[in-house]
């Protein structure tokens, strides 16, 4: 998906995550799985990073592996 959909403050469920299992076990590590509740938080565009609130911990990733993961608005 492409990170302009999800606007910051807003809330999606993870429904599929693709990638090389490298990031899948990264993804893993940090508490991102199918059926995870994520929230945007404020990230700068000139950043390169997406901040997300995921299970009450605030991580970043780049938006290259954020792509790499397909959710759904709730």
């Amino acid at each position: 998906m492409k990170t302009e959909i999800l606007q910051t403050e807003e809330r999606a469920i993870i429904t599929q995550i693709n990638g090389n299992s490298a990031l899948r076990a990264y993804l893993l590590h940090n508490g991102i799985s199918i059926g995870t509740i994520i929230y945007k938080n404020y990230s700068p565009q000139y950043a390169g990073l997406i901040s997300l609130t995921v299970n009450g911990k605030m991580i970043s990733l780049r938006k290259a592996d954020f792509e790499n993961i397909a959710w759904v608005k709730i």
